[in-house]
């Protein structure tokens, strides 16, 4: 994923990872590309499911770390559109959040015990090595072919930064750095507040 060709495309015009530390996730049926298509012109992504309206999300393959489940805690549901939830993850403390919620649309129900796709923090200058984002089944990891992207915006200073069509579903791939930008705000956020609680 490192040949200049790629970087050319939007979706992978991205600060990417070593792959070989990512933990495998199960291939989905629709991951058989042929053998002879050229590297260059195969994407390895991530559909994450989530319920945003009328989208689905899309990540390059790189930037999971893991998809796993992980308990909420106790009393502390923050997954609000400016705050999220400090989850325990491989013995670390890492913030959760919820992209329908930072979009301004419903919550989905959710338990105390949540599925997440946790994923690589690739800004240097904050101090967000690993975030997670909620999820509401199982993700399918699948290579799809650049030119099968039909992109139809994209650098609107929002959260995504490409929509497109993809075998006639809209697609949404999130600008990586707006989303840990505003990750790591709501952290910083909750630092205060836990440090300087309201009396």
């Amino acid at each position: 994923m490192n040949s200049s060709d790629e970087s050319a495309h939007p979706l992978l015009d991205l600060p990417l990872v070593d792959t070989e530390t990512a933990h495998e996730i199960g291939l989905g049926a629709g991951s058989q590309s042929s053998r002879q298509t050229p590297l260059a012109n195969r994407l390895r992504i991530v559909r994450l499911p989530t319920q945003i309206t009328q989208l689905e999300l899309i990540v390059p393959y790189a930037l999971i770390a893991e998809i796993t489940e992980v308990i909420l805690p106790e009393g502390e549901t923050h997954l609000s559109r400016l705050d999220a939830a400090l989850v325990d993850w491989r013995a670390q403390r890492v913030p959760l959040v919820s992209l329908e919620a930072m979009l301004n649309e419903p919550l989905p129900t959710i338990g105390q015990r949540v599925r997440c796709a946790v994923m690589y923090g690739t800004n240097p200058e904050i101090a967000l090595p690993y975030y997670a984002i909620l999820l509401s089944g199982v993700p399918r990891s699948e290579e799809i072919l650049a030119e099968s992207l039909s992109e139809e915006t994209s650098g609107d200073g929002g959260l995504w930064r490409m929509t497109a069509l993809l075998a006639g579903r809209r697609i949404a791939v999130p600008d990586i750095r707006v989303l840990e930008t505003r990750i790591d705000e709501m952290r910083l956020r909750f630092e205060r507040e836990m440090s300087h609680p309201n009396p």
